[in-house]
């Protein structure tokens, strides 16, 4: 019969119809938005990453998810706090940097933002800078994954934030076997930045391949094969580690070959896909447009 549980079967429909009705919108209720991408182009729409050179390529767009992978030990953590410097700018960001405790991370974006080491004055000035535009979750150990969904709609909510960055999936407490987990977890992380119109910024590792050199491809991505058909973009992040090694043991090496490569291998709004290239500053830990480029404080 139209039962379903004790429920009149019919009735329970047309509830769940219009709880939906919510959801159904004429196309011209996204005017606003539908011009802004028509004027400016899906590239040029959204926030940009710190280098002038990627600005008409690549932007993170609000109610986005970004995947950011890389080989443990490759700087994808690095690379992302000079990304969050730029981003704060723009609008109040929160990490959940659940692999690093806050001194730790605060003394990176610090010497990040300084250009080096700082005297106590200018770190001052610095931290200073970052009140209400930069949020810290302040938990550094694996956290339950609602937690997490928790913390990020708090975040865009309440704090306004347009930017969550997790730190990263292997700390979400779902085990690496559990890729039916992953899966909805992100597509939660999805629904998330959909809803409250952020942007999220996903870390994750990269499987190892048979030698650090191997520039990867977003077939390494650990875990859910789901993982990078639900999320947006794609930035996996490649650190040239022949290079580093010959420059340390006194071996030969291409001055002019970068030391780090951001691969973009999927912009879903956006039609560029390629390989970003990076020259590393060892004393101020950022990552520069070009070898001949110098040092900025970025704060």
């Amino acid at each position: 019969m139209n039962k379903l549980e004790g429920v009149d079967l019919i009735e329970y429909l047309e509830l769940v119809a219009k709880q939906e009705s919510q959801s159904i919108r004429q196309l011209s209720d996204a005017v606003d938005g539908i011009w802004q991408r028509m004027q400016n182009g899906p590239q040029t729409f959204g926030d940009p990453m710190p280098w002038e050179k990627t600005h008409n390529n690549f932007r993170f767009r609000p109610s986005e998810v970004t995947l950011w992978g890389g080989v443990n030990g490759h700087g994808k953590s690095l690379v992302l706090s000079q990304v969050s410097i730029a981003l704060m700018q723009q609008s109040p960001i929160c990490v959940a940097s659940l692999e690093m405790t806050m001194p730790a991370l605060g003394e990176r974006l610090v010497r990040q933002a300084a250009g080096g080491l700082c005297d106590i004055t200018e770190m001052g000035r610095i931290l200073a800078a970052t009140d209400g535009r930069y949020w810290i979750y302040d938990e550094c150990d694996s956290v339950d994954r609602e937690r997490i969904i928790g913390m990020a709609i708090y975040a865009m909510k309440e704090l306004g934030c347009g930017h969550v960055i997790v730190d990263s999936l292997v700390k979400c407490g779902i085990g690496s076997d559990d890729y039916s987990g992953q899966a909805k977890f992100v597509d939660k992380l999805c629904w998330v930045a959909k809803t409250y119109g952020g942007h999220i910024h996903l870390v994750h590792h990269l499987r190892k391949g048979g030698s650090e050199n191997e520039i990867p491809d977003k077939v390494a991505v650990k875990g859910a094969g789901e993982i990078t058909d639900l999320v947006d973009n794609l930035v996996l992040v490649w650190r040239n580690k022949s290079k580093e090694d010959a420059m340390q043991e006194g071996g030969d090496y291409v001055d002019e070959d970068p030391d780090c490569l951001l691969l973009v291998k999927k912009q879903r709004h956006g039609e560029w896909e390629g390989k970003i290239k990076l020259w590393f500053d060892a004393k101020s830990h950022q990552f520069k447009a070009s070898g001949f480029q110098p040092v900025e404080k970025l704060l």
